[in-house]
């Protein structure tokens, strides 16, 4: 008996990059895995991070490739994990190269509108595409969600330099998945005016407070206190606190985004105690399902991108008022 192999593409081999590749190491599909990265040194850490987890056992095929000649024509699976910067003209790039049946894209997806069309343009109606805003693909936050009113909702997202810039867009998804929503407005006027370095080189992070409002009535708060001197650069920390108040019952999810045992209070007082999967535990589960005909519950490419896109409206005109007045793009990822 012949058991198929499926192909698989992760382009970007840094830290996001070799996590998910760590993660397909279980996965019970046979695999043909592509990892391309110019960086001959990314490729060689992402593949020892591989071997490290018994990547060489598992019957999966790795190789590594700083360009996409050896890459097939056709692939069953495209997982784009590169910064935001480069992410329009990777994923033009590999759409020009090869068939592409599914795609999973990381956050933030670009730095511009024309970012953003770009991608959108660049990824045929055949294929099928999600955006890694996994959130609402979390098992706790269905857990609590099932235990939850429906109705227009008030939320807050509170902690110190958790990176805002970068993870905002998680926090506002989830609020659209959680309320049946549509993000349509996201105001950055109550951001710091001074920009912050951020932890992967060529890219900004902010403190200060994002507001965000949807079709239905909900409104809500991203805030991000300044860094400490010994957090520089920002964004290291995940947020202390997420409130989701309904007319009927309050949420209060207490480091919500660790990776440790967290606990959701209701204001009825039922404890749901959960974790955030790191992307390593996620990403076979998710495979195995999309290659074996199954649906993703992760957020899809179109809805994603206007999401971004109001968010990086506000975003750059704030970038904008903080200096670069002529900027085209805004550059966090």
């Amino acid at each position: 008996m012949v058991t198929s192999t499926s192909t698989i593409l992760i382009a970007g081999a840094g830290q996001l990059g070799s996590r998910y590749l760590q993660g397909l190491a279980a996965c019970t599909t046979n695999l043909r895995i592509f990892v391309h990265d110019p960086d001959s040194s990314a490729l060689a850490v992402a593949i020892s991070r591989w071997d490290a987890v018994g990547g060489a056992e598992t019957g999966h095929v790795v190789s590594a490739h700083d360009d996409l000649v050896g890459i097939p024509r056709s692939l069953d699976l495209t997982i784009v994990a590169t910064t935001a910067s480069v992410r329009p003209m990777v994923v033009e790039q590999i759409a020009d190269h090869a068939t592409v049946r599914m795609w999973i894209l990381e956050k933030v997806l670009a730095q511009s509108d024309d970012g953003l069309e770009r991608i959108r343009g660049a990824i045929s109606a055949g294929s099928a595409a999600w955006v890694n805003t996994w959130a609402r693909a979390t098992p706790w936050y269905h857990r609590t969600r099932g235990n939850h009113a429906q109705g227009p909702v008030q939320f807050e997202v509170l902690g110190g330099s958790w990176g805002l810039a970068c993870n905002a867009i998680h926090f506002l998804d989830l609020i659209a998945w959680w309320t049946g929503e549509a993000l349509v407005g996201v105001d950055a006027t109550g951001l710091d005016e001074a920009w912050l370095i951020g932890r992967r080189p060529g890219n900004l992070e902010v403190s200060g407070s994002l507001a965000a409002t949807y079709t239905g009535g909900t409104t809500g708060r991203l805030y991000a206190a300044p860094p400490q001197a010994e957090e520089l650069p920002a964004g290291g920390s995940n947020p202390d606190l997420l409130r989701i108040s309904g007319e009927a019952s309050t949420w209060t999810f207490v480091e919500p985004f660790t990776s440790e045992i967290g606990l959701a209070t209701s204001s009825a007082g039922i404890q749901i105690s959960g974790r955030i999967e790191f992307q390593s535990e996620r990403t076979a589960p998710l495979v195995d399902c999309l290659l074996g005909g199954g649906a993703s519950n992760l957020t899809d490419l179109s809805t994603s991108i206007d999401q971004h896109r109001i968010f990086l409206h506000a975003m750059l005109e704030q970038w904008r008022a903080s200096g670069d007045r002529l900027a085209d793009l805004v550059p966090i990822t």
